[in-house]
């Protein structure tokens, strides 16, 4: 069990109790907790000083400290009391890691190889099924994709140590019809797709990977559209995820229609919110009972162009939220290539919408290309928990401050440290 996830999680659901002093002291919290992420992502021997941390901050509130010892209390009792096995369906714990089942849909064409990491390469093909298993090791380190290092002497993949591909199960549209309804059992459902420069096996890791972080009680699901995951190849994956329209939408009413989830819940990175934009604004509206959250994680769409999609779509779910960045420099390269901004871009510009929370992430360390923060940055995975597993609004989530755009509009920022 990670000790600085659960503090996490139990600080995340006691912050609307939290009292708003002018002493600063939910502003303490969080800078608190900000050292925790750092050390998390930096100096993992310090991150029991950096827990520490936070419970020195706690202990100046005697009553607040208590409640946060009571809900990590509660956390752990609930973790131990389920196991991971009840909580993601058919997930499987060995000795030091845990296996997750991903069932997938996708359009790229099989390759000759029955290797799972090569089975599907960036070619367009028909619509295929299955089931991917992927391990998460012991140690897993909340936000990351271990694999083999080098400079570690790691050679190949290791279950023990990585997060790996492990095998691939191929159904025919009916068998997996019938083996997802059963694993999903009248639960939950989360639909990952991925985006742009990427292979199908690293889409199988980030939604098993995902799924474990957000300690997701259902089903996770990929949909894996044929991007040729190569740099150079982006004008090929915009075109193709503008092709795997027909499929995608084909997969999308039997997720929704097909399965008796209780609710669909649905991320999407990067260009992959073209696929899902387009599916959603496509979905008549007997369709929309079952969906949950909606998450536009970086969308590499055309601001102009979600916008419009919003008004069809908004009122289809639960809640939508857009996660922008104004340090994305992706987007920026790729607004640079269509001259158009992208709904994932932030700045004096940032899209605001009606239906749909947006969520400014420029304050946070979002890494060397600012774009994949939505899975592997804590504080964002942390606020992604607060919204699939509890549906918090942005004003009863930690950390977040409400802010206007030049247009009178709000939206809302995360605040890693006191202003």
């Amino acid at each position: 069990m990670d000790a600085s996830r659960l503090m996490v999680d139990a600080v995340a659901l006691l912050w609307p109790e939290l009292p708003d002093e002018p002493d600063g002291f939910a502003a303490a919290v969080l800078v608190a907790l900000r050292e925790l992420e750092r050390a998390r992502r930096e100096d993992r021997a310090a991150e029991p000083t950096a827990r520490q941390g936070v419970l020195d901050t706690f202990a100046t509130r005697p009553a607040a400290l208590a409640r946060l010892q009571e809900v990590s209390a509660r956390l752990v009792e609930a973790e131990l009391e389920r196991g991971l096995e009840s909580m993601i369906p058919g997930a499987v714990e060995h000795e030091r890691y845990v296996e997750i089942p991903v069932y997938y849909a996708t359009d790229r064409a099989p390759t000759d190889t029955t290797a799972p990491d090569e089975r599907y390469g960036g070619e367009r093909g028909g619509l295929s099924f299955g089931v991917a298993r992927v391990s998460i090791p012991d140690d897993h380190r909340m936000g990351a994709l271990e694999k083999p290092r080098l400079w570690r002497l790691e050679f190949r993949q290791d279950p023990d140590k990585h997060v790996v591909l492990l095998g691939l199960e191929e159904l025919d549209d009916l068998g997996f019809a019938a083996r997802a309804k059963a694993a999903t059992g009248g639960g939950d459902v989360l639909l990952f797709v991925h985006g742009y420069n990427v292979g199908f096996a690293d889409a199988a890791r980030r939604a098993a990977q995902l799924a474990y972080d957000l300690n997701f009680a259902g089903v996770p699901m990929l949909y894996s559209w044929p991007s040729r995951a190569r740099t150079a190849a982006y004008l090929v994956d915009q075109n193709n995820s503008m092709w795997t329209h027909g499929h995608f939408m084909r997969f999308l009413r039997l997720v929704l229609d097909g399965l008796g989830a209780a609710r669909v819940h649905a991320l999407a990175h990067s260009m992959g919110n073209r696929v899902l934009t387009d599916g959603l604004a496509a979905l008549g509206p007997d369709r929309m009972a079952p969906l949950g959250q909606v998450v536009f994680a970086a969308p590499d769409v055309d601001a102009g162009v979600f916008e419009q999609l919003a008004a069809v779509f908004a009122g289809r779910a639960a809640r939508c939220t857009l996660y922008a960045s104004d340090n994305d420099r992706a987007l920026w390269a790729s607004k640079g290539l269509v001259d158009a901004p992208r709904a994932g871009q932030a700045g004096a510009g940032i899209l605001v919408v009606d239906g749909v929370d947006t969520v400014d992430a420029s304050e946070l360390d979002t890494g060397l290309l600012g774009h994949s923060y939505y899975g592997d940055r804590t504080r964002v995975l942390s606020d992604l928990f607060s919204l699939i597993r509890h549906g918090l609004p942005p004003g009863e989530r930690f950390g977040m401050r409400g802010r206007t755009n030049a247009a009178g509009r709000g939206y809302w920022l995360f605040s890693p440290q006191a202003d």
